[in-house]
């Protein structure tokens, strides 16, 4: 009779574990990133009061006899599922789209998170809103190439110093493109507009000028707008200007030529020409009206950061003032062999354990990790009706299991009134 009321204690127990279980849930419904757990029940050791026969002879063998001893908690599990996604309007909060976690780290040992809401600190550190923890990740090297070798060192994401402002760069190249009309009257000329920058991220305005001599053979020019000297910045021999197509249009002498500015043409650099190369590879000549344009030119004047923008693959992106666009770093993410073991340890993070295995890291979108989302932030879960059928369930076996308590303390006061 007194393995009965010790069985109702120990369901009362789990019960009670149960429910703190489907509590924390509750209280965590609207918990970024949280993850829900469940309380599982297994039977306690039993009492075998008869052992198993087995048949001889005539007679059949007999079942061994037990008494079950309650109940015993089985485990309790985290369940990773997805949450949804609900939208932000901060570039800086980031959702992961799939398998993996954050990587945050105070200087001595990992975390790992869901919870994707983080923001540029003061020193430009990447951190968690939740804790400051920063973020892990890779940088960018001057040139904003990004390796996420397995022997490149985690390193919070840090925009600032270099990254914050760039220094102007000189122009080296500009690329024209586009058909030079073979229509054209010999002895006629076309014109067009290159811009470049000088050391100081200066603007200064080329004009390149082509003119005909014949049927298949050009020479260019190029002057600085506003010289009154009108000083010829190309070769100084005509020869060297020469431009040459075949019959089919095709440019064959004359793919590059080379551009000097004088310092004496630049007020604010001393010392220091500005020589580039233009290229013109791209030209064809066709009897098509003419449409060659200057593709492109590098050299920039000196830039600030204006903003950053994260995509899916975790790259920061840096817009700045001058029109550069430049990647910054990459945040990297962790995925595990056995995501329920890993550890809860406040804040929305997860630590490693021996239950979970080691921390794969890798860049988002590769090795069987998600794609992160910006201006988005992954929600619980929890689902509420699943909880609350739960604690139904749960509240009634808490009840069923103070019966047998109740039950048995009836029995041995019938016992104990034997004695009247």
């Amino acid at each position: 009779m007194m393995r009965s009321l010790f069985a109702g204690v120990s369901g009362l127990q789990n019960h009670q574990i149960r429910m703190d279980v489907i509590g924390n849930n509750i209280a965590n419904v609207n918990t970024v990133g949280f993850k829900y757990s469940r309380a599982t029940f297994k039977d306690a050791l039993y009492q075998t009061l008869a052992a198993a026969t087995a048949p001889q002879g005539n007679r059949g063998g007999v079942n061994a006899q037990q008494v079950g001893l309650g109940s015993a908690l089985g485990s309790i599990d985290v369940i990773h599922t997805q949450g949804g996604t609900q939208s932000s309007s901060s570039e800086t909060d980031l959702a992961i789209e799939g398998n993996g976690f954050f990587v945050l780290s105070d200087g001595d040992k990992r975390y790992y998170t869901r919870a994707g809401m983080f923001e540029f600190d003061g020193t430009g550190t990447l951190v968690s809103k939740l804790n400051g923890l920063p973020v892990m990740g890779y940088l960018a090297d001057v040139n904003g190439n990004i390796s996420t070798d397995e022997d490149v060192e985690l390193k919070a994401i840090k925009i600032t110093g270099s990254v914050s402002s760039i220094n102007a760069t000189a122009t080296s190249e500009v690329v024209l493109s586009g058909n030079i009309s073979s229509a054209t009257e010999e002895g006629g000329q076309v014109e067009r507009i290159a811009t470049v920058y000088d050391a100081n991220g200066d603007t200064h305005r080329v004009l390149i000028t082509f003119t005909k001599n014949r049927v298949g053979e050009w020479t260019w020019s190029a002057k600085l707008e506003g010289d009154p000297a009108e000083t010829e910045l190309g070769p100084s021999d005509p020869a060297d200007r020469l431009i040459e197509f075949n019959d089919d249009g095709i440019i064959v002498t004359g793919k590059k030529g080379t551009v000097t500015i004088p310092h004496t043409l630049l007020p604010l650099v001393k010392n220091t020409n500005l020589k580039f190369t233009l290229d013109f590879s791209g030209v064809k000549q066709y009897a098509d009206e003419t449409s060659v344009v200057v593709l492109r030119q590098n050299g920039l004047p000196p830039g600030e950061l204006d903003g950053v923008s994260i995509d899916r693959s975790g790259v920061l992106i840096g817009s700045y003032s001058n029109g550069l666009i430049k990647e910054l770093g990459q945040i990297a993410l962790a995925r595990f062999e056995n995501p329920p073991g890993l550890l809860k340890v406040g804040d929305t993070m997860f630590s490693e354990s021996v239950s979970s295995g080691n921390a794969v890291i890798k860049s988002a979108n590769t090795s069987g990790l998600g794609a992160v989302m910006s201006n988005s932030l992954e929600m619980s879960n929890v689902d509420l009706s699943n909880e609350f059928t739960e604690m139904i369930i749960t509240q009634r076996g808490f009840q069923a299991n103070s019966r047998i308590i109740t039950s048995a303390d009836e029995m041995l006061q019938e016992l104990v009134n034997l004695k009247r």
